[in-house]
């Protein structure tokens, strides 16, 4: 049969359709996903991430705004700079008061009359117009506002950098007369960032107005760095200090970075957040090659089960085409196929073909019924197999049976002659009364170049030569 080529071909067709399928469908899925993920980073949860990060900001900044709003409205404050500011230690006790209060890193006052910047711990010294760093305090003068926040360097406490909160001191007509300031230690938003990263493995970081980084956690953004001479940052620096907020993505170290970031009026600085892409989509991707992973598992099951349920399938045809249902030989179809496999050389030994038929098996029927007459060629099909062990069986047809017999027509005949007188001797039917049944045989050796048809058509006329003188024989062609 041509089934077999045919399922060769086709079980891998169908193997590589499923594949491709289930592979173009999770592929797909996966890019939709990853989009989709990739958006949400860069559309909501980075930017979360940077406004969780500036509230807990703003909230360290909610007491020492109070305390610095008390401390411009406090009337020993404002009669102290009234009264021409006589009294340095008193000033001095009252800012290590506040400070030490309220838990400070600094506390100072400026007059605006004198110009005298009177701090907690350090000498009074003089604020000058001049002076580049005390641009804050007459920025202040000349403001609208209540109150700024800025960050600068402490020069009374070695310059560490510092969140200063100025308040402005008015008088009972409205007139600046002072300016009073505590100021935070920024560590506590490095320590801020520092959380953020470990808990969101994002890196975070501060920059001022220039693109200075001026508060960082990670390597690639080391505070002192600008966002101009930055790899990846410096193709975008120019968008990200003009626009007051944005979302990126950029190349660093042949990894893509999905970035947010937005400016903090207030501070005068941009808080930025980096997400790596590829730790972000690690979870997803993971997931991705499992599926992958079972997918091919199941196909590669479901085309075990195909190819074992073709092979049932297979055997069963060929049950059917090529058994003979009764005796459970081959039946002539297989018979013929042997037959054809040794005349083409499929088989190189010597091979010859006998014929064996039952005499008078018409009677049989006619006498016992067409069920003992089957038993019949039953119990013979099994005593020719028995007689016939190595050579290949089949039930011809009605009570006719064909040996290829492996050897010369001189072998073949002899074991024809053995079956006959097995046969003649052997109780077929019911044993009690004494019936015996005899066979004839026709034995043909192939011969080179001969065709299947003439093999046949010689064992058969030798064969009815032996019946026509009254059977019970064997006769060689």
């Amino acid at each position: 049969m041509s089934a077999t080529p045919s399922r060769n071909r086709l079980l891998p067709i169908v193997g590589l359709v499923l594949v491709v399928g289930f592979l173009t469908t999770n592929v797909l899925s996966y890019l939709v996903s990853a989009n989709a993920l990739r958006t949400a980073i860069i559309e909501h949860e980075l930017p979360l991430t940077g406004n969780n990060v500036l509230a807990e900001v703003e909230k360290d900044l909610v007491r020492p705004i109070l305390v610095s709003s008390l401390m411009a409205n406090d009337t020993f404050v404002q009669d102290w700079l009234k009264n021409g500011e006589a009294d340095v230690g008193a000033i001095t006790r009252y800012l290590q008061r506040i400070r030490n209060e309220y838990n400070a890193f600094t506390a100072f006052l400026v007059s605006r009359d004198t110009q005298a910047y009177y701090h907690f711990s350090a000498p009074p010294r003089h604020v000058s117009q001049d002076d580049p760093l005390d641009a804050w305090f007459f920025r202040m003068v000349d403001s609208r506002f209540p109150y700024e926040i800025n960050v600068d360097h402490n020069r009374q406490q070695g310059g560490a950098l510092t969140v200063f909160i100025n308040y402005r001191v008015v008088d009972h007509d409205g007139q600046m007369i002072g300016l009073t300031g505590i100021g935070l230690d920024f560590s506590s938003v490095r320590n801020i960032v520092s959380r953020y990263r470990e808990q969101f493995n994002r890196n975070i970081y501060f920059v001022d107005a220039s693109g200075r980084i001026v508060v960082s956690a990670d390597a690639d953004t080391p505070v002192g760095a600008t966002l101009q001479s930055s790899e990846g940052l410096k193709d975008i620096a120019g968008r990200i200090l003009s626009e007051e907020r944005g979302d990126y993505s950029f190349e660093r170290h042949g990894v893509t970075i999905l970035l947010s970031q937005r400016n903090i009026a207030d501070l005068g600085w941009r808080v930025l957040v980096e997400q790596n892409e590829a730790a972000a989509l690690r979870p997803l991707r993971v997931g991705f090659l499992t599926n992958i992973a079972i997918g091919i598992v199941l196909i590669a099951s479901v085309l075990l089960l195909v190819v074992a349920a073709f092979r049932r399938h297979i055997e069963g045809v060929r049950q059917i085409a090529f058994v003979d249902h009764l005796t459970g030989l081959g039946n002539r179809q297989q018979f013929e196929r042997d037959l054809e496999a040794a005349r083409t050389g499929l088989d190189t030994r010597l091979a010859s073909l006998v014929i064996v038929k039952l005499d008078r098996f018409a009677d049989v029927n006619r006498r016992y019924g067409r069920a003992i007459g089957d038993a019949v060629l039953v119990r013979l099909a099994r005593l020719i197999a028995e007689a016939a062990a190595g050579g290949q069986i089949c039930r011809y047809e009605g009570a006719s049976f064909g040996v290829l017999w492996h050897g010369d027509g001189e072998a073949a005949g002899r074991f024809a002659r053995r079956l006959i007188m097995a046969i003649a001797v052997e109780a077929l039917t019911d044993p009690d009364d004494g019936a015996r049944l005899s066979a004839s045989a026709g034995v043909a050796e192939l011969r080179t170049g001969e065709g299947m048809g003439e093999l046949i058509d010689r064992a058969e006329a030798v064969l009815n030569r032996v019946r026509a003188n009254g059977g019970n024989g064997v006769a060689t062609a």
